[in-house]
């Protein structure tokens, strides 16, 4: 077999090769994302409650933090769910009391089938700047979503971080990516965390 036989079989069946590989590619079926199971008409947001430690004293300046800190996470909830499908944030003045059939009777009322609870149990300020900390921020919520008829959970997640520097977790480091290599503010910290954790949800992806 001359050289040039050789080299003419050997285009041959590399040309084999890469046309069966697209045709093997253009066979897969694309991977469509997962549905949620239940239609949403609309979504009752209840206003964020806090969570005190029973166990444990809490003083004045920290009760007055969570306070604070549930102001900022209703408006970021506010900021996160601007797109969600038709999301009805329920104010504050209507909340007669706690407990789920309270809130499945505001989501009635709101015709929602579907209602979002959301708690704030720490809420601390960083103690210094982006550039250098004295103690870091940290945060601990919990959100759940839930059917108004069944009381089915659709949906739940709980999120609770002190930032720690990058050398003492290098588990962190995705995050610190995403971050950036500054000290987060309390805010920061809770905004971050609530894309993380709703952003899980199916049910309350944007349109």
């Amino acid at each position: 077999m001359t050289v040039l036989s050789k080299v003419r079989i050997g285009l041959a069946v590399g040309c084999c090769m890469v046309a069966a590989g697209c045709a093997e590619q253009e066979g897969l079926a694309p991977v469509a994302p997962p549905e949620p199971e239940i239609a949403i008409s609309c979504i009752a947001v209840m206003p964020v409650q806090v969570i005190v430690d029973v166990d444990n004293a809490m003083s004045q300046a920290d009760e007055k933090r969570l306070q604070d800190g549930r102001q900022v996470m209703d408006g970021l909830l506010k900021q996160q769910l601007a797109d969600t499908v038709k999301a009805r944030f329920i104010p504050e003045g209507q909340v007669q009391g706690k407990g789920q059939a309270n809130a499945q009777q505001l989501a009635g009322r709101a015709k929602c089938n579907a209602v979002l609870e959301t708690t704030l149990s720490r809420y601390q300020e960083r103690v210094g700047n982006q550039y250098g900390v004295q103690d870091s921020a940290a945060v601990t919520f919990a959100y759940k979503l839930y059917e108004v008829s069944s009381g089915r959970v659709l949906c739940h997640g709980r999120f609770d971080e002190k930032q720690q520097p990058l050398m003492d977790n290098l588990l962190t480091l995705p995050k610190t990516k995403s971050r950036g290599l500054g000290w987060l503010s309390a805010e920061e910290l809770l905004r971050d965390g609530m894309q993380e954790r709703l952003g899980q949800c199916l049910y309350l992806e944007g349109k």
